[in-house]
């Protein structure tokens, strides 16, 4: 970025970690972006977080929306940022924040962001013309998932505190 260009931002981001076993091996859910930043690039699904929405619940919304597929939110398992052209043509911060799911049901198409959305085998994906951010998580991709043991976890406030069992 050049020095005295003002950054929008920082936007927060959620992306959607969809692994699944194919019977072959693992596989990982991308979608072909179809805006900036990165288009035609391949990512992970997701998208931004709404006022008062959860990281979670907007994971399962963003993906949900981007491919048709369901999952349940586990936790989060990596953030990153970047700082890259929007889709005004400035510079935005974003804060990207990756939600490991388990794949529930539904064969991906591409929506609304996403030109398009498939499973991808592990391997291949690694090939593919990839966001920095979907590049650096893919190569993670087997140490997340083999030391992953979230849950997710909600925090509210209480109206009145909970009595003693008497």
């Amino acid at each position: 970025m050049r020095p005295g260009r003002a950054v929008r931002g920082p936007v927060v981001g959620v992306g959607a970690i969809v692994p699944r076993d194919s019977g072959d091996g693992l596989e990982i859910l991308l979608v072909r972006r179809r805006y900036p930043p990165f288009p035609g690039r391949w990512s992970l699904p997701g998208g931004h977080l709404e006022p008062g929405e959860t990281i979670l619940e907007a994971a399962r919304r963003e993906l949900l929306e981007e491919t048709g597929v369901e999952a349940e939110p586990l936790g989060v398992a990596h953030i990153h940022e970047l700082v890259a052209v929007g889709p005004g043509g400035l510079p935005e911060h974003y804060v990207i924040i990756d939600v490991l799911m388990r794949y529930l049901r539904g064969e991906p198409r591409g929506d609304s962001d996403a030109e398009e959305a498939r499973f991808v085998p592990y391997r291949e994906a690694l090939r593919l013309p990839l966001t920095p951010g979907a590049r650096v998580l893919l190569e993670m991709l087997p140490e997340i998932l083999g030391s992953c043991t979230l849950k997710p976890i909600r925090t509210e406030a209480l109206e009145e505190e909970p009595r003693a069992q008497e």
